[in-house]
């Protein structure tokens, strides 16, 4: 199998972008868990987790092996990390609240059980011979936008309330999670656009991420 110049800079683009992913990975769940024991943490380390691994499934299924399994297997782990995020999320504004938490995090947890075990409504137009189907528009053109609004805003509003360096950490959070999956809507709205675009992106939200993370750690 060859590539061409281009799609092997994608490709490396995309590689560097795992490493970063398992590296916040690591530090989440080797460094910050293990000192406070805070379910955030375990949230947060977990969400890079399954977004490294459901970039390594959408890797095959782009350039390595076009079966449906590979798809499937990239939106749900995808889906799953915005689960993990939102649980983590709910359990630090709501505390021990857990309707209220169960209620607020499960619908990603829905739709990934959905797209895994779900025939023809869920597949994407690459393999309905060209066709956007019902699931598709659902998850990919209303649900996933209503997120990337919804993920930056929690974090900007657990920013307003606090001060310091907490309150630019949670800024610098909620500006990479709209970088980030604005980057992820710009790839499925506008592919031939977001092929190098959201990559790119997808850099930037992780440095607004970590500089969060970082502030965060040393209050």
């Amino acid at each position: 199998m060859q590539f061409t110049e281009f799609e092997t800079l994608i490709i490396g683009l995309w590689f560097v972008i795992i490493g970063y992913f398992f590296l916040l990975f690591i530090y989440f769940l080797a460094f910050r868990y293990p000192e406070k024991r805070n379910p955030f943490h375990l949230g947060f380390g977990l969400f890079f987790l399954l977004l490294g691994v459901g970039r390594i499934f959408y890797l095959v299924w782009d350039f390595y092996a076009h079966f449906e399994i590979w798809w499937r297997l990239a939106t749900v782990t995808s889906w799953l990390a915005i689960f993990t995020v939102f649980l983590a999320l709910a359990y630090q504004i709501l505390e021990r609240k857990l309707w209220q938490i169960i209620l607020i995090s499960s619908p990603p947890l829905i739709i990934a059980i959905l797209i895994l075990f779900m025939p023809l409504p869920f597949w994407p137009p690459s393999l309905t011979g060209g066709l956007l189907t019902l699931g598709y528009i659902i998850s990919n053109y209303a649900i996933l936008p209503l997120y990337v609004i919804v993920l930056p805003a929690l974090f900007f509003y657990i920013g307003i309330q606090l001060t310091g360096q907490l309150r630019t950490s949670n800024f610098l959070l909620g500006s990479g999670f709209l970088v980030y999956y604005g980057g992820r809507v710009l790839q499925a709205v506008l592919p031939s656009l977001g092929v190098i675009v959201a990559p790119i992106m997808v850099m930037i939200a992780l440095g607004l991420i970590a500089m969060g993370v970082l502030l965060e750690a040393s209050e």
